[in-house]
């Protein structure tokens, strides 16, 4: 009689401890963006409640998971179409006696942006190269643009992260390099963009 109350008291008490951990709530993100990356971005983290979870395993496998997305996302045609970056390195490389122009476009925060976009959370990094000279017509060391390009090959997948910050979290989501085809200057009210 003893164990059958003992068994009975443990298992209340589990059931209590259970019930006494609320799940953290998940807010949806509900912006609708007309950007291809920040779009995908956006599906996914609705979908996915283990980059929000406090149990480090979860993370970590929920941290797997996104990383191989957003992998997948850069072999998708539309991966940079209507997506700003900004050249904050440009540099002219000699290879053989081809002459080519490279250039280093990054992400950056823009404060008239919607509040809700992701797009000043976003980190991304692309090293395009320019195989003809005139593809590279118009660029300017901090320029703000759009490019048309084609990719290379996947960046590393340890260079895509998540990181958790109070202020907002932030998406790290890689390096690649790519074969720029054109670019079309951002629309902006500034005279000369300038480098942040």
């Amino acid at each position: 009689m003893k164990i059958k109350v003992s068994i009975l008291c443990v298992a209340l008490f589990t059931i209590f401890l259970g019930c006494s951990k609320p799940k953290p709530k998940i807010e949806k993100i509900t912006y609708q963006s007309k950007i291809f990356l920040e779009n995908r971005l956006i599906e996914y983290l609705n979908k996915s409640e283990g980059l929000q979870s406090p149990d480090s395993l979860k993370f970590a496998n929920a941290l797997d998971s996104f990383q191989r997305h957003v992998k997948g996302l850069s072999n998708n045609i539309d991966f940079l179409t209507a997506f700003p970056l900004q050249a904050t390195n440009i540099r002219d490389t000699l290879m053989g006696e081809q002459l080519f122009k490279m250039a280093t476009f990054e992400t950056y925060t823009d404060l008239s942006r919607p509040k809700e976009s992701l797009l000043n959370r976003m980190q991304l990094r692309i090293n395009g190269i320019f195989q003809f000279i005139d593809e590279a017509q118009g660029l300017q060391l901090g320029g703000k643009y759009y490019l048309k390009s084609m990719i290379y090959k996947q960046g590393k997948r340890a260079d895509v992260n998540y990181y958790k910050k109070t202020g907002g979290n932030i998406y790290v989501l890689g390096v690649y390099p790519m074969q720029v085809k054109e670019l079309t200057p951002v629309p902006t009210t500034e005279r000369m963009a300038k480098l942040n």
